[in-house]
């Protein structure tokens, strides 16, 4: 089934999406290493985890922000010749292989700027299971419609 449209109507600020939650896996973060190629040894040597007082081997702190536009975007699909104009992370805590994390985006602001541009800017905050946050994202974005 095609996901509709989000559309800058439907993004008043305020609006908070439905929350995206996964689970950090071994496999995840293999993949992600692979494809960033971060060869940190606490994401995968788990002597060295121990070695740094960790109980875990650790996730890549972008892992986590990584599923921040995947959270707003999983029932809608995103129109063509919007612009990414800027964002910002803050990282709180290590991300330990075997949490699970839940991806909450809100629309922080939606307005129309002086060049006639639809701006959107989201904050998505990602937690743990404890509800302890993660990793909070700001996006900053010229919506196409």
């Amino acid at each position: 089934m095609e996901k509709p449209e989000l559309v800058f109507s439907d993004l008043e600020g305020g609006r908070v999406f439905r929350s995206l939650s996964y689970a950090v896996t071994r496999e995840l973060v293999a993949a992600y290493v692979d494809t960033v190629g971060d060869r940190n040894p606490l994401y995968q040597d788990p002597e060295a985890a121990k070695a740094a007082g960790l109980e875990a081997n650790i996730a890549p702190p972008g892992l986590a922000a990584i599923y921040s536009r995947l959270s707003y975007l999983q029932d809608h699909a995103m129109p063509s010749g919007g612009v990414l104009a800027k964002q910002e992370f803050e990282f709180h805590r290590p991300i330990p292989v075997g949490e699970t994390l839940t991806v909450t985006a809100c629309v922080s602001e939606s307005y129309v700027d002086k060049k006639d541009r639809k701006r959107v800017n989201f904050q998505i905050e990602a937690a743990n299971q404890n509800g302890d946050t993660v990793t909070l994202t700001r996006l900053y974005a010229i919506w196409p419609k």
